[in-house]
């Protein structure tokens, strides 16, 4: 399997379960997500899909399913490929910028960058900590931040915690 790590999942449909099932055990281990399996209609789902990418790409889904999943059966909706395909979240974010940029009557003494970049990373950053019930130690990891640095984006985003 080491051999093959560059090539296309959608070439090796065989691996796809077994990469999956090691995936999910390395989001237990490293977010604490707690044990998951699959439902058979999630496997049959993960299998049509076209995998374009190769195990990061699948990677980067379980462990995103892992983390969004209710109970511990994941289901397609917990991978929602199809709308990650769709739109991707700098697209969001983008479609979104233009329609505020449309009411900004001053370009010229608008600090734009000073004002959408905070805002975000506090939606995110709060978004994250309401999914892990406050746990500091688990967002960091979800993040892929620090956890002082995670303390001191709190502290400076003005973040408040329950």
């Amino acid at each position: 399997m080491d051999n093959l790590k560059g090539t296309d999942l959608k070439e090796r449909k065989e691996e796809i379960i077994p990469l999956v099932k090691g995936f999910m055990k390395l989001a237990e281990d490293q977010v604490g997500t707690g044990p998951r399996e699959l439902s058979g209609e999630t496997e049959k789902y993960l299998l049509s899909y076209e995998w374009l990418g190769n195990e990061k790409e699948l990677e980067l889904a379980v462990k995103r399913a892992c983390i969004l999943s209710d109970g511990p059966f994941l289901q397609p909706e917990d991978f929602d490929l199809k709308q990650r395909q769709a739109k991707s979240i700098g697209r969001f974010v983008e479609d979104r910028l233009k329609s505020f940029m449309r009411n900004i009557k001053q370009f010229e003494t608008f600090n734009l960058y000073g004002m959408v970049i905070p805002e975000v990373e506090k939606s995110l950053i709060e978004m994250v900590l309401r999914e892990t019930k406050g746990n500091q130690i688990r967002s960091s990891k979800i993040l892929g931040i620090n956890r002082n640095t995670l303390r001191s984006k709190i502290k400076k985003l003005g973040i408040k915690l329950k």
